[in-house]
């Protein structure tokens, strides 16, 4: 049952920093493997906009934007992959396994299939929610005090550090300008309160940015969006699947072990040149074999991938609903929607406007910067704090944090945490796809059975000093 956290329980809290998906996912999957346990616990949601379960990415009220992937692959429980079709169906709405619904449809899903499954799992475990931030976190020998915005305190027997991508900073640094739009999904202060602009820069080509020109020239009619990014590349369009996909299990690992960067590269290229269909099946092929791939990069390969080939692969993985192409074509041909390569070389005033030097050239006056980068977990400020404060220690790339298999925090010093967890994109410099909802779902289980394990059914033999 889903109520606001307001008397004292005794029962052991397991929080959540950051309530949208990924802890949406996590605590379903702790729900659902500690209830035949019946172990008395609480999970409590912690979100600084209230937006619990749902998000940034599936609070949306813009019907405009869809989901990027198909119902077939979102499902919130492994273990029945048509467990969103049947909810869709229910509710009366299209259901098919190529469907691409609303977000906001979805981030209703998710929030119903939590609510469900905490309803199932009472008297033993709840769910409550707080509309705060966890600001940071303090171990003792018996949980960990964390400090919530508002001067609010809240003591846990573990935290899961789920805040996503964050939007802290632009990546304009000191060049951008006054009133740059960090965050395009800010509840008050994101792409809906420039609906009244006629010109946008957004910096980023991505599906963020496709989403806010959906939103934006949908507000204003005599709306301009000017995206610009290094590649300029749009997002690809999903196409149906073809009766056959093809099988590139042999891209998975060399004679002898991991394929170098190199060896992988040439293979990618060899599976597609040579496949008869679309390159989108040879690069939906390798999907579950991407954890694997990574991590038998050395990191050099890693940070040569990220340097010098993850845009083009993060646009050709990345894609977008058959009908958002749609409307996106439409954009472009009505020059609505302007892409630019070369990236944004600065930003000065010009008057009551801004004017934007762009990295193909191109001078432009905008009425406002829409930050669409948006993808950096590390910049979270949260994650901050606990790098600051040595309860973690950053991953070799810098992405994110540092991890064992099953998402407990590693300190400096080396030493595993029984009371901090990390989820979802702060884990990205060691899984790379940690991103999508596949990919979280599968850590929500891990995540959720470490927990159980080393929390929940442990804690009479916890140890007196913990991280």
């Amino acid at each position: 049952m889903v109520r606001e956290l307001m008397e004292p329980d005794p029962r052991p809290v397991i929080a959540f920093a950051g309530g949208g998906a990924s802890a949406a996912l996590a605590a379903v999957a702790l729900l659902r493997a500690t209830t035949w346990l019946r172990l008395p616990y609480r999970i409590v949601l912690v979100d600084e906009h209230g937006r619990h379960a749902r998000g940034a990415a599936y609070s949306t009220t813009d019907d405009a934007h869809l989901l990027n992937a198909p119902v077939k692959t979102m499902s919130a429980l492994p273990d029945q992959p048509g467990h969103l079709a049947g909810w869709l169906r229910r509710n009366g709405h299209p259901a098919g396994p190529e469907t691409f619904p609303t977000r906001r449809v979805y981030g209703d899903y998710l929030a119903r299939t939590l609510d469900e499954t905490a309803r199932w799992a009472h008297p033993y475990a709840s769910l409550e929610t707080r509309t705060a931030r966890v600001e940071s976190a303090r171990p003792t020998a018996e949980a960990v005090e964390l400090r919530l915005s508002g001067g609010g305190r809240l003591d846990a027997a573990a935290l899961v550090v789920a805040t996503g991508n964050s939007t802290e900073g632009s990546v304009l640094g000191r060049a951008a300008p006054p009133g740059t739009v960090t965050d395009p999904w800010h509840p008050r202060e994101g792409v809906a309160a420039l609906a009244g602009c006629e010109r946008v820069l957004a910096v980023g080509t991505g599906l963020t940015m496709v989403d806010s020109a959906l939103t934006l020239t949908g507000a204003n009619p005599r709306a301009v969006v000017h995206a610009a990014s290094r590649t300029g590349l749009l997002p690809h369009a999903h196409r149906p699947p073809l009766a056959t996909p093809p099988g590139l299990v042999d891209l998975a690992s060399g004679q002898n072990g991991p394929l170098p960067l190199r060896g992988l590269v040439r293979r990618l290229r060899a599976a597609v040149d040579a496949y008869p269909g679309d390159w989108r099946h040879v690069v939906d092929s390798l999907r579950p074999h991407t954890q694997t791939l990574w991590q038998g990069l050395s990191p050099d390969e890693q940070r040569c991938f990220l340097e010098r080939l993850s845009r083009r692969w993060e646009n050709a993985r990345h894609r977008m609903a058959p009908e958002t192409a749609t409307r996106v074509t439409l954009l472009r041909a009505t020059g609505r929607l302007r892409t630019h390569g070369g990236g944004v070389r600065g930003v000065v005033p010009a008057g009551s406007a801004l004017r934007a030097t762009l990295g193909d050239g191109s001078v432009v006056e905008v009425d406002a910067v829409l930050d669409c980068t948006g993808s950096a977990p590390g910049r979270a400020p949260l994650v901050a704090r606990l790098l600051a404060d040595g309860l973690a220690r950053p991953d070799h790339l810098g992405l994110g944090v540092h991890t064992c298999p099953r998402g407990a925090l590693v300190t400096p010093s080396g030493r595993v945490s029984r009371r901090l967890f990390a989820l979802g994109p702060p884990r990205r410099g060691q899984l790379y796809e940690t991103t999508a909802i596949p990919e979280i779902r599968d850590q929500a289980e891990q995540l959720a059975q470490r927990i159980a394990d080393t929390v929940l059914r442990d804690r009479r033999d916890a140890p007196t000093a913990v991280v």
